[in-house]
């Protein structure tokens, strides 16, 4: 029997891609191709039919492959199952694939995610059949024929009981290479892992938390496993450098952080570089110690917001506590980590002065060197979540079946009485700006002592592509030969960070999305190519280039005499085959 094990749509019908996140919402975004969020739990699925089946397994992610339906239709074959994992922003396209195949083939439908769970009704319209809770073993049992009235986890029936992640297989490796699943803002080459599964809060708005387990939990794998599965990959991609533990939250159990850490230095392991999805109030400065020795380079957790009000209204609990998260980060820097948070604006009970709390919170902690990359969302109460039926109970979202705009992506889908969704926006947009000036000013020296901006010849007339955070646009410039002026060439929202730039030239708009050569006109590329740039600079956010190549193949239709990239600490490297410098 042949199945299909399969991720969403990658591509709408719109031009949008799609971006799955591990908390399991999604987001669109035009031209978006340097991204690849591993679908984990949908890969366990795969590698767990596989061992314990003997059907003939096949798993294709259309995200990561960048498919629109009619591309996933010519390489799904003729399946007698379908399982695909869907969420809100993907749903649409999903079921449009899906129904194709159950129209042609006679393909029988295994919908799950978070929008299938939190919408089964309305899946199962389609759909045969809609998986809830951790679906891993309910698949199982559906495709070796057991009755769906009895499988625990088959809509209607109660999800399972929480399932022993131990009696899993390492996921999915053969189908797909888990080396080319790319997070933007690892700065090394890491491959996607697993070391727990759940977490002990309910924040509101988090699918996982209502849809995936709907009770607190938190389950830690093996310590050999993790570290064998480790071994296996390294072995596997010698290119590989480090690990991004990229679970809901990596450090419940600090007996477990520190077995793992010396685990790691045991097998010899400690020269890759490590990353983790952490709760900061979890954190103690002997987990972080063992964890550094490890070879463990940046933490990532929550920060959510700056305002005690609203995180009791998203019932944040123990995972709010703002002095905690000072000390922390203050004594994690002293060693040597770095830090990536994340920030929600228009929660529930925010209005525009307890959001301007985090505005005000962000730049405090990026003045101080304390953190080093952020990722801000406008809080979207996806369905399913207990965010979502506050909402509506409340009538606070518009009736709709639009859900491409549930995507927390610069949409705002509540209807606040007393917070209009353009007070909402700015408020997004402040915080990234507080971010970009808090961490430009702690940047400036580290960044003036690296650079060599002295290869660039005086005179030079120079265009730097903004396609990363504009703090280093910001310092890039500050750093140029005073005879050097540069033009900026980014997004229509970018002018307004960087218009107030001393020595800035021009400002060349290509729009909206991101930087790929399908972004740009034919008259923008003219434009460009008639000011005969003797330098393109291209800024990047790590080390390795991953998910710079479309910005490269921009600059090359530039036609400019030489390419250089610029590394976050403010060194330039010429692109291969430029002159600049030599």
């Amino acid at each position: 029997m042949d199945i299909l094990v399969a991720n969403s749509v990658g591509v709408d019908r719109d031009g949008y891609h799609m971006v799955h996140v591990p908390s399991r919402w999604s987001l669109g975004v035009k031209n978006f191709t340097n991204c690849g969020y591993y679908p984990w739990q949908l890969a366990y699925t795969s590698s767990l039919l596989k061992r314990d089946t003997s059907h003939n397994i096949k798993f294709l992610d259309g995200v990561l492959r960048g498919w629109d339906v009619e591309t996933y239709l010519q390489h799904a074959g003729k399946p007698e199952w379908l399982i695909m994992e869907s969420s809100t922003r993907t749903i649409r396209e999903d079921l449009r694939f899906a129904k194709i195949l159950k129209e042609n083939f006679g393909t029988r439908l295994i919908f799950t995610g978070q929008h299938p769970m939190a919408h089964p009704e309305e899946v199962l319209k389609t759909a045969d059949h809609v998986c809830i809770g951790e679906y891993e073993f309910a698949v199982l049992d559906l495709v070796q024929g057991k009755n769906p009235q009895q499988i625990a986890g088959i809509y209607p029936n109660d999800r399972g009981e929480l399932i022993d992640i131990n009696r899993l297989p390492f996921p999915e490796d053969d189908d797909v290479s888990r080396i080319d699943y790319h997070e933007p803002n690892c700065r090394y080459k890491q491959i996607q892992m697993y070391g727990s599964r759940g977490c002990p809060r309910r924040c509101n708005f988090c699918a996982a938390a209502t849809l995936y387990y709907d009770e607190l939990n938190w389950r830690p794998r093996n310590v050999d496993d993790v570290v064998k599965e480790i071994q296996i990959l390294h072995e596997k991609y010698p290119e590989m450098e480090g690990v991004f533990f990229d679970e809901e939250v990596h450090n419940i159990k600090k007996s477990f952080n520190i077995s793992l850490a010396k685990a790691i230095r045991q097998a010899g392991l400690q020269e890759l570089k490590y990353e983790a999805m952490c709760e900061y109030a979890s954190l103690d400065e002997e987990a972080m110690e063992e964890m550094r020795e490890a070879g463990y380079y940046k933490i990532r957790f929550g920060i959510e917001t700056g305002s005690d009000r609203v995180a009791e209204k998203m019932t944040l609990g123990k995972k709010h506590d703002l002095k905690k998260l000072k000390s922390m980060v203050e004594y994690g820097k002293s060693i040597g980590m770095l830090f990536y948070g994340t920030i929600s604006i228009g929660g529930l009970g925010s209005d525009k002065d307890e959001d301007q709390k985090t505005v005000d919170l962000v730049y405090d902690l990026a003045a101080k060197g304390w953190l080093d990359e952020i990722q801000v969302s406008i809080n979207t109460p996806q369905p399913g979540t207990d965010f979502y039926n506050s909402c509506t109970e409340e009538s606070l979202i518009p009736q709709s079946n639009d859900w491409e705009g549930f995507d927390g992506n610069g949409h705002v889908v509540v209807n606040y009485p007393h917070y209009p969704a353009e007070e909402i926006q700015a408020s997004f947009r402040n915080a990234l700006k507080a971010f970009d000036l808090g961490k430009g000013k702690a940047q400036a020296k580290t960044f003036a002592e690296n650079t060599n901006t002295w290869i660039i010849p005086s005179g030079s007339r120079i265009l730097i592509l903004r396609c990363v955070r504009s703090w280093m646009i910001r310092l890039i410039m500050e750093n140029l030969h005073p005879k050097n002026k540069a033009d900026v060439l980014g997004q229509d929202i970018s002018l307004n960070d960087l218009k107030d730039l001393s020595g800035l030239g021009e400002f060349y708009s290509y729009g909206s999305g991101f930087f790929a050569t399908e972004s740009f006109s034919s008259e923008l590329i003219k434009e460009l190519k008639e000011q005969h740039y003797d330098l393109v600079l291209i800024p990047v956010a790590n080390n390795h280039l991953e998910g710079f190549q479309n910005v490269l193949e921009v600059a090359h239709l530039i036609e400019p005499a030489n390419i250089s990239y610029v590394y976050p600490e403010g060194v330039i490297q010429p692109v291969e085959g430029s002159s600049i410098g030599i």
